[in-house]
């Protein structure tokens, strides 16, 4: 008998006469590598209750690192309550949106798995639904710059506006108007908040993208504004199809592209989210803005015990 075959047997024999069990699992792999932040105006844009610095920012670089520092925090508010014990970024009104990198590309299962979550700080009666998108890094330079994104179609896909435009601009008195490509027009009021809501570092005020329906509503019974859930397919939204306590879960396989068909994308590298709801609430509840306190993607994990 040859020497390496005879090591062969013995192996395989040793492999069969173990207790070792081989699983495969689903385990999360979170990211905090921020690419872009570029929130929209906002009540807590440049608020220390969102953990921003009292130096101000002023770059887009010292921005993506304020984020990635706020979201290595971790963690999540108890009961819907805000506080400055976890790390969260907001996205601002409309259109405001964060852009984030994978070390790895996040292959897509085909619609049989969820692969990608953002953990937001939605409970029941207070969501600020923002729209997920991917991309792929198709040049291969690490940057999501000139790549096609594509929507990952949500439950509201079809009620939405879509090739939507808002222009913010500062006034005097401290809020801010919008504009839209609509007609339409508005403001983000002053709250509580007293700071300014501009992000210094955005040198243009314009945003693109899909909105979604509006979903407040005023509740007679208990006097009160409500952020209503849409069923599923967005962050910072308390579905009860795609949530997990304050997590919601994404398939590459519901990404579109422009005139909303499926993109069938092998995988993705980029991971985009924008707030996706153009509105407000009265009692100090100010403009929807979506949240983000965590995002990541799941990996098949093979191991030996």
């Amino acid at each position: 008998m040859k020497p390496r075959y005879a090591a062969w047997l013995l192996l395989a024999a040793a492999a069969c006469n173990s207790s070792e069990t081989i699983t495969t699992v689903r385990e999360e792999f979170p990211t905090t590598k921020v690419l872009e932040y570029t929130p929209a105006p906002g009540q807590f844009i440049n608020s220390s209750l969102a953990g921003f610095p009292s130096t101000p920012i002023t770059s887009p670089e010292e921005a993506a690192a304020y984020a990635s520092a706020r979201l290595t925090q971790g963690g999540t508010p108890d009961s819907g309550t805000e506080s400055v014990t976890y790390g969260f970024v907001s996205l601002g009104g409309w259109g405001g949106y964060i852009i984030l990198g994978f070390d790895e590309p996040v292959p897509s299962s085909g619609g049989t798995e969820y692969e990608l979550y953002v953990t937001g700080n939605a409970f029941n009666g207070s969501s600020e639904p923002g729209i997920v998108s991917v991309a792929q890094d198709a040049d291969g330079d690490g940057s999501p710059t000139g790549e096609t994104w594509y929507e990952l179609k949500g439950s509201e896909y079809d009620a939405s506006t879509h090739g939507y435009e808002i222009t913010y601009t500062a006034q005097t008195d401290g809020t801010v108007a919008w504009s839209d490509n609509r007609g339409g027009s508005g403001t983000i009021d002053r709250t509580i908040h007293t700071q300014s809501y501009i992000p210094a570092w955005v040198d243009r005020l314009t945003y693109t993208g899909s909105r979604l329906p509006d979903n407040v509503t005023f509740d007679e019974t208990s006097n009160k504004y409500v952020m209503r859930a849409f069923a599923w397919g967005y962050a910072d939204n308390a579905s009860t199809i795609d949530g997990s306590g304050t997590k919601n879960r994404f398939r590459i396989s519901n990404a579109v592209d422009t005139d909303g068909n499926p993109a069938n994308l092998a995988q993705i590298d980029f991971i985009r989210i924008q707030t996706g709801v153009n509105g407000k609430a009265e009692g100090g509840v100010g403009e929807l803005s979506t949240e983000v306190c965590g995002v990541g993607c799941y990996r098949t994990v093979t191991r030996t015990e």
